[in-house]
């Protein structure tokens, strides 16, 4: 775990760095105001590649050695990346933001799909903190890295630098022990692909607790995004503060996703030691994790609310970190009980399901942040967007009540040995 969790690590540093230097580079050729437009349309074709092929992915998933997919995502990532210094069109900016996440649609759900098998039932939540802390750790580190490059080597060669992270990464989950799925009986057809692409889909929405987690990740996205897009508006025109202030409230989110893994990792671990059996165990892992998303719910909504009174700097920045302590209270849990839900042979289905259906809440919640912000401003978005983080708790407590009571499953809905 510990070659995957530093895979998984150098990988997304690069990624981060590559997020900078796009906006950067995508203002080399546009010039003014244009480069936001080249910015949003490549985010759109990111989770528009991502919603395409994560679930055919899942299927390859559970099909093939998932170690042999990893590295030949990174391999193929990595020989993308290098092209990104002869860039001279911004088509060619779309084409290559487009290729390198169908890429990455492969790479992350088989990523995820691995992790329960190689730490095991008891390790796993806090095999999910660190993952947590890794994608925290980009978010902070990765800007500063980026800018370092960005004075030493023109733009155009900050992409190399990504592209060598998927090197290291390949190298790094070649060395790794990861289980080799069982083969499949029934041989691989059109009839057969297609069908197992709503494999993933199914796992969802026939249990209630996933269905539950699933309506949360709506929350989670609505206040990520308001992170993401509107911050930099509020903070440099509603509060009038500077660029650095701005980097230091991004680092604060992150830093409160942080320490929230941690603590919610510590915890659980206690919590589940109490647990006498595996029925035991699985029932305890369904109390603590629809208290973790129905409260990290609780929190997004209310920490959003107080927005349209334009808090001063420091007190936003504590609403900051409690944002991205509830956004790591959504997605931990989320991803727990999608592993307790699914067995090895269809797990890869399951997580791509998961990865195309909460990146379907992004979808809506990037463009929905960015033209409230337009109209309404940022004061009022933050509050709009607490209002519906509220809505959806709601609609989530109502749906899933009775999820946590003990019970079992079948061989067909849940991990081996529960």
């Amino acid at each position: 775990y510990l070659l995957l969790f530093s895979a998984q690590l150098v990988s997304l540093l690069g990624s981060g760095i590559t997020t900078v230097g796009l906006a950067l580079f995508a203002y080399q050729l546009t010039g003014g105001e244009s480069a936001t437009a080249v910015i949003g349309n490549a985010l759109f074709l990111r989770i528009l590649a991502f919603l395409i092929f994560s679930q055919p992915a899942g299927v390859i998933a559970d099909r093939f050695n998932r170690k042999y997919i990893l590295i030949a995502a990174d391999v193929v990532r990595f020989a993308l990346l290098a092209l990104f210094p002869f860039i001279t069109e911004i088509w060619q900016i779309y084409a290559l933001i487009f290729a390198i996440n169908a890429v990455t649609a492969f790479f992350t759900p088989t990523f995820e799909a691995s992790i329960p098998e190689v730490v095991g039932s008891e390790q796993y939540v806090k095999a999910l903190s660190y993952s947590r802390i890794a994608v925290d750790i980009e978010a902070v580190a990765a800007p500063a890295i980026a800018g370092l490059l960005v004075a030493l080597l023109d733009v155009r060669w900050v992409f190399w630098f990504d592209a060598l992270t998927y090197l290291v990464s390949a190298g790094l989950v070649l060395f790794a022990a990861v289980p080799i799925i069982a083969r499949h009986e029934i041989p691989l057809s059109v009839k057969v692909f297609f069908t197992e692409i709503q494999t993933g889909t199914r796992i969802l929405l026939r249990e209630p607790s996933l269905r539950q987690a699933l309506i949360l990740s709506f929350a989670e996205a609505t206040a990520g995004a308001a992170a993401i897009v509107a911050t930099v508006a509020f903070v440099r025109d509603a509060l009038g503060a500077s660029d650095t202030s701005y980097a230091a409230v991004m680092a604060v989110l992150g830093l409160g996703s942080t320490v929230a893994a941690i603590l919610l990792g510590r915890a659980t671990g206690r919590y589940e030691e109490g647990a006498n059996s595996e029925i035991a165990l699985h029932t305890r892992r369904h109390i603590w994790s629809q208290r973790a998303l129905l409260f990290g719910g609780i929190q997004l909504g209310s920490i959003l609310l107080p927005g349209f009174l334009v808090p001063p700097l420091f007190v936003f920045g504590l609403l900051w970190f409690l944002n991205g302590a509830g956004q790591a209270l959504i997605a931990i849990p989320s991803s727990t009980l999608l592993a307790e839900h699914s067995v090895e042979s269809e797990r890869g289905k399951a997580y791509a399901a998961h990865f195309a259906l909460t990146h379907a809440c992004w979808l809506i919640t990037y463009p929905a942040i960015g033209h409230s912000a337009a109209w309404f401003g940022t004061p009022v978005t933050f509050t709009i967007a607490g209002v519906v983080c509220l809505l959806v708790v709601a609609a989530a407590f109502l749906l899933g009540r009775g999820v946590n009571q003990p019970h079992t499953h079948s061989r067909t809905t849940a991990s081996p040995g529960l």
